[in-house]
């Protein structure tokens, strides 16, 4: 079963995946680190993000930097929990 596009789980896996990654290493996730890491277009990580935002697997917090208003991403426990749940799945699904 390998086609060239990606499967919902394995993008979602990706968000979440950033979002801790980053998280611990600089503190704020930006959506500009999230499609990096995810090799995503912003219309389709706007999809994904206000579809886990939605879902209550990640947060949307708006901040100042200066004069500007930066939003960025944090994962909630729910989301955490699905991390999980997503990562062992696609480890099931890895030799299929």
């Amino acid at each position: 079963m390998n086609n060239s596009y990606r499967n919902s789980n394995r993008i979602i896996l990706k968000i979440l995946e950033c979002i801790l990654k980053k998280k611990s290493s600089q503190g704020k996730v930006l959506k500009t680190h999230i499609m990096q890491y995810a090799n995503l277009k912003t219309t389709m990580a706007e999809k994904y993000l206000n579809s886990l935002e939605n879902a209550e697997y990640i947060q949307r917090i708006e901040d100042t930097w200066g004069k500007r208003t930066v939003i960025y991403y944090d994962i909630t426990e729910k989301g955490l929990e699905r991390y999980r749940w997503f990562s062992k799945i696609d480890k099931e699904l890895e030799g299929v």
